[in-house]
């Protein structure tokens, strides 16, 4: 009988000290698939979520005013707001938005081309929630003292309810206010403003209670309830850290305050589907640039922007995701492209948009996100 010879015992530690190594290095291979799996996993995620609430909005863009576009389109908000805010804004908008235009007109979609603090582009979107009817109802001249000061004269009152925000529009212009709590519309022809109500004003910046009331043609439309099923009237852009932020342009919240929305979102681009001959249509695709559909010039009130945001009838978005785990090499080329497969004015490739990658960023792992967004309501346009 005999034991293990020396030789022998280092031939079996060497052997498992190889075998170890090698599981080992197996497992560590497996730990970075799995580190960069579950990064880009994030990524994805996060992209899907911001991809999801963009859509869902922008189907909806135009609620509550479309129908009745050629009375209130494009009218220029004024309001008072929550906050010790108001519109006309008199001083800019909080970061990453402080590109956005201080003045801005009622419109279901409009794009700021790279308005927010990052160079991305900056996404609005207008969409009212009364769900009932969403007409116009035209202002009726007062006879004597049938109604207070404070109140307007209507056909009827029904759809409206107390709480609910208001749009009273006139002459291009449009004064939101706020009805009473517990008013319950119906036949009565007197629609009551709530004078204690954060959103109540006489005058605005541009017009006022009575101006609008003294004039031969004015309409008043609900666009929501400030308890519940509330308005959206949101920004969209990139800022700090990667993330995309969202902001109330109403204030519901009380708060003038970006929220953030999803992180790891480096870039936003946007493009319109524009309808040229009104058939219901997508005729061409164009940038949001220049004196037609730059946001500046869609803003300016003229007869021209009126016409061509109604014009706008879907919405080509694109996301560049960045994962958040860092590798030992660069994983990212240089630059990314969006809407490549995009035609303008009969130009393939006119509206290709080159997202720069930083180097710091190249170790980071992208990913791109493109979706084309109907807006529903514009597309149903009478």
């Amino acid at each position: 009988m005999r034991g293990f010879s020396l030789v022998e015992l280092l031939v079996a530690v060497a052997i498992g000290l190889v075998v170890t190594l090698a599981v080992f290095g197996v497992l560590a291979a497996s730990e970075g698939r799995k580190r960069t799996s579950v990064s880009l996993n994030d990524a994805n995620q996060s992209g899907a979520y911001a991809a999801y609430t963009l859509d869902r909005l922008i189907r909806s863009a135009g609620s509550g005013f479309a129908d009745g576009w050629t009375r209130v389109g494009a009218c220029r908000l004024n309001a008072r707001l929550p906050a010790s805010q108001a519109w006309p804004r008199t001083a800019a908008l909080p970061a990453p938005f402080a590109g956005v235009p201080q003045t801005l007109r009622l419109a279901p979609i409009v794009i700021f081309q790279g308005a927010s603090a990052t160079g991305s582009d900056v996404v609005m979107v207008m969409s009212g929630s009364a769900g009932f009817g969403e007409s116009p109802a035209s202002l009726l001249p007062r006879t004597g003292t049938d109604v207070a000061a404070n109140q307007w004269r209507l056909n009827n009152t029904i759809g409206f309810r107390g709480g609910d925000l208001v749009m009273l529009s006139g002459a291009g212009e449009c004064l939101l206010t706020q009805l009473t709590a517990g008013f319950a519309g119906g036949a009565t022809q007197a629609l009551p403003f709530d004078t204690a109500g954060a959103y109540y004003t006489a005058s605005g910046t541009n017009t006022s209670l009575a101006t609008l009331a003294s004039l031969s043609s004015a309409d008043a439309f609900a666009i929501g309830n400030i308890a519940n099923n509330t308005p959206q009237f949101q920004l969209f852009g990139v800022g700090d850290n990667s993330t995309l932020f969202s902001y109330d342009l109403l204030l519901i919240n009380g708060q003038n305050t970006p929220l953030p929305l999803a992180e790891g979102v480096i870039a936003l681009r946007a493009v319109y589907g524009v309808d040229t001959n009104d058939n219901g249509v997508i005729d061409d695709w164009v940038a949001p640039s220049g004196a037609t559909w730059g946001g500046t010039a869609l803003m300016d009130g003229s007869a021209a922007s009126t016409t061509n945001l109604r014009r706008i009838v879907a919405v080509r978005l694109g996301l560049v995701m960045r994962s958040s785990l860092v590798e030992r090499e660069d994983v990212a080329p240089a630059s990314v492209s969006l809407f490549a497969d995009l035609s303008s004015g009969g130009t393939p490739g006119a509206l290709t948009r080159t997202v720069a990658i930083a180097t710091a960023d190249r170790t980071m792992r992208h990913r791109t996100i493109e979706l084309t967004v109907p807006v529903r309501n514009l597309l149903l346009r009478p």
